[in-house]
């Protein structure tokens, strides 16, 4: 079940997951056709799937980047499998070409994986036992909570290990908001996350990046007039201080990179680690997966490279 887990991370990224052997996970594989070695990236559910300038953009569970299919007719039994697992919440498997996000083949899942990927994904927010404030007694603790966080980002010398990938955006935001909530609960308070979905762009003020989703910590605090409040936590977007949600979901769609649309967005609780755009859930409670990206993509910076760096290992 653990290999499972590791192919359908493969992302999965952003995530996804992997719990059931397959020896094939992580092997390039060469087809009959073109002698060509494709890229395994694993048993994934993909979440969504559209068309934009001539090409379909695909988006799979857990990573934040799309993945593009030709519209060939070579391709057109691969796209067809793509929609109805789409439609139907059903994992496939998942080939590309070499360094690249282009999708290359698509094979059917077994039984056994539908199985699994039935059993991992629920509809159900799994219950904490831990009594947390939920929310900050001022603004000032607000701050303080943020800064804290900040500290924590790659690259400065107050971070702890794993650090958090604020400079890196191009995925990996699922782990950031996990870290970011687990900082707050060491500090004896709790937190929502966000999830924001669409044809998503951002700028980091030197470059763009496009997501299918995007999720952040959403935190509430009493102001001033003791009227609770909510603020985004998200360093890699705003790194002077918290904003609210409605300007952190602008940013996520900012037109100057591209076209963008925002479709839905939704808020969960903290213990949610990735949420579908249809509503299914996913957890990390042990952060093994979360700890994991992090490291993996903690020597990363700005929007490159893109596809993101393998996280297929990370597990849960």
């Amino acid at each position: 079940m653990k290999n499972l887990i590791l192919s359908m991370m493969a992302f999965v990224s952003v995530l996804s997951l992997n719990a059931c052997a397959d020896s094939n996970a992580n092997q390039d594989l060469t087809t009959k056709e073109s002698n060509v070695a494709l890229k395994d990236f694993g048993k994934t559910i993909p979440v969504g799937i559209e068309e934009e300038n001539g090409t379909l953009k695909v988006s799979f569970i857990v990573t934040a980047q799309f993945y593009t299919i030709q519209q060939t007719k070579e391709n057109e039994g691969y796209v067809e499998m793509l929609r109805q697992a789409v439609k139907n919440e059903t994992p496939v498997h998942v080939f590309l070409k070499p360094n690249t996000s282009e999708i290359a083949k698509i094979e059917k899942a077994t039984d056994e994986d539908l199985r699994y990927f039935k059993s991992v994904l629920s509809k159900e927010v799994k219950e904490e036992t831990n009594k947390l404030t939920s929310v900050l007694p001022n603004v000032a603790t607000l701050n303080s909570m943020f800064t804290l966080i900040k500290n924590q980002a790659c690259g400065t010398s107050t971070a702890s290990s794993p650090c958090i990938t604020f400079r890196y955006p191009v995925d990996g935001c699922y782990a950031r908001a996990h870290k970011m909530r687990q900082i707050l609960i060491n500090n004896g308070y709790d937190a929502e996350k966000q999830f924001v979905y669409g044809n998503l762009k951002a700028s980091t003020g030197t470059c763009c990046v496009s997501w299918s989703y995007h999720v952040a910590l959403l935190v509430s605090y009493k102001n001033a007039s003791g009227v609770t409040e909510k603020r985004i936590f998200d360093p890699s977007l705003f790194p002077s201080g918290p904003v609210t949600d409605a300007v952190w979901r602008a940013a996520c769609a900012n037109s100057s990179c591209g076209s963008v649309l925002v479709s839905s967005y939704a808020n969960t609780a903290g213990n949610v680690y990735y949420r579908s755009p249809a509503g299914a859930l996913m957890y990390d409670n042990s952060y093994i997966n979360t700890n994991c990206v992090l490291t993996t993509f903690s020597s990363l910076s700005g929007c490159s490279p893109s596809p993101a760096p393998y996280v297929g290992h990370c597990g849960f």
